[in-house]
């Protein structure tokens, strides 16, 4: 997520998302099987529940390859990134 998520940042996540719905365009925790935790936005939520994601960077995995996730993969939605000064 960098630019806007610069590494060794720490973000704030809230994992009581399940309160209200997921959002297109949110960004969220995502615990992927492959690739561990991540940080991706939203890209579409599909007819069958599956969260297919997206990064902000050129160089992030495309929606493609990094498939769609269940809710039970994403850990909660980031609320607030801390800069590492």
């Amino acid at each position: 997520m960098f630019p806007r998520i610069p590494q060794s940042s720490y973000v704030l996540v809230n994992h009581w998302f399940r309160l209200r719905p997921l959002e297109v365009e949110q960004t969220v925790l995502i615990q992927h099987p492959q690739l561990g935790l991540i940080i991706k936005k939203i890209a579409l939520i599909d007819r069958n529940g599956l969260i297919w994601s997206k990064g902000e960077n050129s160089a992030s995995i495309s929606v493609e390859q990094f498939g769609p996730v269940n809710k039970n993969q994403v850990i909660g939605r980031v609320l607030k990134v801390f800069k590492k000064s």
